[in-house]
């Protein structure tokens, strides 16, 4: 505990420092608060779903939601570790969507080390010698109650923030799951949808109306709790809590427009998955579509016949990659992204006076189009 605290004495100065030294003591702070209450369920939850549970936690990526969190919540000049149990919430909740995420696309790697299923097949190996298809089951099985862990954990650590009004935490709880949850879940059922239409019969508008979805509502989220914590005000009556969403969701639009393109063109390494897998999983990007409407004839045979099969040669998927640069598709989908990357500044400027805080969160929307992993 006394490290706890003396941790939370650090993350109240972060805004001293410049930004990129601010981010690396982000990391062992969250993730020592995070670990902390997930041991807290240790005493119940069996060996196997701890360590399923706790294994995308233990390998933490840059934190960019949690951070938008406390950044927010310093921009309404509060310290940031008034929102740190928010923040871990919004870290286990974006978890635990790539648990799900991850079986629904039959991903195999994540930050370099094993899906969440994939795991679990092992442990069910090395616990009882499985055959692979009941250790598939089994995996399957821990990863899916992994999530539900950790969607429970989001619950307890908002209801958590004790020095607030209650009408602010049951307005973040009731926005939750009454509004983050159905959009969330809509944008990952409409991206099922799309992969299962063909490409000549989808809009662009879907597509980006599925990452803001997906991707954008959560930062939206927790651009807007954030801030809202700061001032123990409501997000229902707050502006600039609203406005400070709508800057988050623009940068999460244009993150997932990056993601896509990394997707196909990223080094695995430092992506940390699988490079290669929208094409072979038939995954519908506007990357896709609009090399889809630029190609001609035999090049629309050509992505017919090899985006969603999982048998396509490399040779193939190498042709598709090599049309979209050709075509200059990645480029226009790159201005896409930038375009929506000047919205949110625009609106960050209208909501937030010119001070290290804005300049710390210009810096975070930078890195959302420009990470690496």
């Amino acid at each position: 505990m006394e490290s706890l605290k003396n941790n939370l004495e650090i993350l109240d100065t972060l805004s001293t420092l410049p930004y990129p030294e601010a981010v690396k003591k982000y990391t062992p702070i969250l993730t020592e608060y995070i670990i902390q209450k997930l041991a807290q369920n240790n005493r119940i939850l069996p060996e196997n779903l701890q360590l399923v549970t706790a294994s995308y936690l233990n390998k933490p990526g840059k934190y960019l939601r949690p951070r938008l969190v406390m950044l927010t919540c310093e921009a309404a000049g509060k310290a940031p570790s008034k929102a740190l149990p928010a923040a871990a919430a919004m870290e286990m909740f974006h978890n635990w969507t790539l648990i799900h995420d991850d079986i629904i696309d039959h991903d195999t790697i994540r930050r370099n080390h094993p899906t969440g299923h994939v795991f679990g097949a092992e442990l069910g190996k090395k616990a009882w010698s499985l055959a692979d298809k009941s250790s598939k089951e089994y995996g399957l099985s821990l990863a899916i109650l992994s999530g539900d862990v950790l969607q429970g954990q989001v619950f307890q650590l908002l209801s958590s923030l004790h020095d607030l009004d209650a009408r602010v935490i049951l307005s973040l709880i009731n926005r939750l799951s009454g509004k983050l949850y159905n959009e969330l879940l809509a944008g990952e059922q409409l991206d099922i949808d799309l992969s299962n239409r063909h490409i000549s019969e989808i809009e662009v508008a879907e597509i980006m109306e599925m990452m803001r979805l997906k991707t954008g509502s959560l930062l939206q989220f927790c651009a807007e709790i954030g801030y809202a914590i700061g001032q123990n005000m409501p997000v229902e009556e707050n502006y600039t809590a609203q406005q400070l969403g709508l800057f988050a969701e623009s940068c999460g639009i244009a993150f997932q427009l990056q993601d896509d393109i990394l997707g196909i063109y990223g080094d695995p390494q430092k992506l940390g998955k699988n490079v290669g897998s929208d094409l072979r999983e038939g995954k519908h990007t506007v990357l896709l579509r609009a090399t889809w409407q630029n190609a001609s004839k035999s090049e629309q045979q050509l992505i017919e016949k090899n985006v969603g099969n999982p048998n396509a040669s490399q040779e193939d998927l190498c042709k598709i990659k090599q049309m979209m640069l050709d075509k200059k598709i990645v480029d226009k989908i790159k201005a896409i992204a930038e375009g929506k990357i000047t919205f949110a500044m625009q609106t960050l400027h209208a909501s937030i006076p010119d001070a290290p805080i804005r300049q710390h969160l210009e810096l975070w929307a930078e890195s959302m189009t420009q990470r690496h992993q």
